[in-house]
């Protein structure tokens, strides 16, 4: 593995680390939301998880 795609991995994952820090809170406190809102953190952490996905999918393509 050259530098270029260590440094690329070492984006990605922050990256992913970003958006799990970000998200985190709203995870843990969805249950406390009324039923409108929890919805739509519902669907935020839907489309934060399938980014998440394609970039570790990202990233382990350019691991192996």
């Amino acid at each position: 593995m050259d530098d270029i795609d260590r440094e690329l991995i070492n984006l990605l994952c922050t990256k992913v680390g970003m958006l799990m820090e970000d998200h985190s809170a709203l995870a843990l406190t969805i249950g406390g939301l009324a039923d409108g809102e929890r919805k739509a953190a519902i669907n935020e952490l839907t489309y934060s998880s399938r980014k998440i996905a394609a970039l570790t999918a990202a990233t382990q393509s350019i691991a192996e």
